[in-house]
């Protein structure tokens, strides 16, 4: 069921049982979680954040990391959440790496997924790179509703599951080619690989053995730097583990919880 709460959620499962809080990546919003929150909805409060601009969720005026924390943790707020199990991809990763430095006492354990510590600086040659390549086609006219079917085949691995490309396409169509934009700039400022010694709790490093994006090897490296981190890579999957293969996806992330 959808839940206003300043940015709109996704929402399912029983409200006293513990939250558990997905966050999307760049490309995606918050309803390409909808088979987790399904799956998981038995055992927690399951939630998907929209980020600013995305769904059906108001913009800001500053994308920055720490007004998408505030933002976020404005939805959790009004949502009575003091404290919950978070999983971040890609995007949502880095912001949940910046939540867990600002607020580490709202974090009960968290998912690090297909996502890096750091993006480099703003005024990087290889930045402006990814930059100018990502928003050419949209300077020229395409919306991502056009760039979607190249998007996702470049970021899937062998023999992705269908019914789930089929929903991370429709999840791409809703967003806004602005947002879009805001966003990209952001994740370029990105930089925490000097906190990953302070990242508390339960943490699982979760990667794809086809990833170009979060390629293995950096996340391995990433996940030695936190403290008693668990790794995980997926073989033969690329940056869309929870569309490519959910039953893989979903039962790594259940051992994970289990375990805790």
């Amino acid at each position: 069921m959808k839940l206003k709460c300043g940015s709109e959620c996704l929402q399912e499962g029983d409200q006293r049982n513990p939250a558990l809080v997905f966050l999307h990546g760049v490309g995606t919003e918050a309803s390409y979680w909808q088979v987790q929150l399904k799956y998981f909805s038995s055992r927690f409060r399951t939630i998907a954040w929209n980020a600013p601009g995305y769904g059906d969720s108001n913009t800001i005026s500053r994308f920055t990391f720490k007004a998408l924390v505030k933002r976020l943790e404005r939805a959790l707020d009004e949502l009575k959440v003091s404290k919950a199990f978070f999983v971040g991809h890609s995007f949502g990763g880095m912001i949940l790496q910046e939540l867990a430095v600002l607020h580490p006492e709202r974090i009960a354990g968290m998912v690090l997924y297909s996502t890096s510590p750091a993006f480099g600086k703003a005024d990087g040659t290889w930045q402006k790179e990814f930059l100018r390549k990502r928003l050419a086609p949209m300077q020229k006219g395409k919306t991502l509703k056009d760039l979607a079917p190249i998007i996702l085949r470049e970021l899937t691995g062998d023999s992705p599951d269908q019914a789930g490309i089929l929903l991370g396409l429709e999840s791409t169509h809703k967003i806004p080619n602005k947002v879009y934009e805001q966003a990209l700039r952001c994740i370029v400022t990105f930089d925490q690989r000097s906190n990953l010694e302070k990242l508390k709790g339960p943490v699982l490093v979760l990667s794809g053995e086809k990833d170009l994006n979060a390629p293995p090897a950096m996340m391995q490296k990433m996940a030695s730097r936190i403290p008693n981190a668990n790794y995980v890579c997926l073989q033969g999957i690329g940056h869309l583990a929870n569309l490519e293969c959910p039953r893989v996806f979903n039962q790594t992330l259940n051992d994970f919880f289990i375990s805790l």
